[in-house]
């Protein structure tokens, strides 16, 4: 059961994270060098949280269009980069489709929307407004939590509505127009260690000390897994999936 069904309201900003996540460091560099090949110079970052892709996307030269649903991830990334003519902040809601519209000015060449999709209720939609609202030829990275089996409490407080499989997220893409370029899973250990807490214990959630504890401690251990797993199974199995697509007529499966 998603969050929104208990309470009526959906979380935002820090509430979909575990406290861990804000310190991590060496994980999400191993998810950024994963993504940022596809990116262009112009990047619509979608889900700005902690402000830590912003970051990295600036140190790389790009301009980024840093957009967020909560004002107070907006309000601190705004404070973090004042100054700095190629950072822009804006709010989006991607459940409204003139909220998105009405960026379409900036030019995107390129999109990252790293967790975000899975709680959006009319994906496809949402998929279909950004490729409308981008350059001809703009391409996207995406991830999202995988495995519709692995859903449990954590899930359901993020406020997550679904985990994908590399199918269904092939499947969201194609029908809001998007042409796929690669659908992968990575991060196998990231899989089992979730399986662990949100399935065999079935108590742990986002606070819970075990979990955030964990995702401390294997922060660095993470990517050198990844670094041996990914390759391997990569059609089968991890925590997550990555997509890349592009809004041209040119891609491959």
């Amino acid at each position: 059961m998603a969050l929104e069904e208990a309470t009526g309201a959906l979380p935002t900003g820090a509430s979909t994270m575990s406290p861990a996540m804000a310190s991590m460091q060496a994980y999400p560099r191993y998810l950024y060098r994963k993504i940022r090949p596809s990116l262009g110079r112009r990047v619509w970052e979608i889900g700005i949280g902690h402000g830590t892709y912003t970051r990295w996307l600036r140190d790389d030269g790009a301009s980024v269009l840093a957009t967020d649903i909560d004002a107070d991830c907006l309000a601190a990334v705004a404070t973090r980069f004042v100054g700095d003519a190629n950072v822009t902040t804006a709010r989006i809601d991607l459940t409204d489709e003139q909220s998105v519209r009405a960026l379409r000015d900036f030019g995107a060449d390129s999109l990252v929307c790293l967790n975000v999709l899975e709680h959006i209720r009319d994906d496809v939609a949402a998929l279909r407004w950004l490729r409308e609202s981008v350059a001809p030829g703009a391409r996207m990275g995406i991830v999202v939590p995988a495995h519709p089996k692995l859903f449990g409490r954590m899930d359901a407080e993020a406020g997550h509505f679904r985990r994908y499989t590399r199918a269904s997220l092939r499947s969201a893409f194609e029908r809001a127009g998007w042409h796929i370029e690669r659908v992968a899973y990575f991060n196998l250990l990231g899989a089992l260690g979730w399986w662990y807490h949100n399935r065999w214990r079935k108590d742990a959630g986002l606070e819970d000390a075990a979990v955030n504890h964990q995702m401390s401690a294997a922060d660095r251990l993470l990517p050198r897994f990844a670094f041996v797993t990914d390759p391997l199974f990569g059609r089968l199995a991890g925590l997550s999936v990555l997509g890349i697509a592009t809004n041209s007529s040119a891609g491959s499966s």
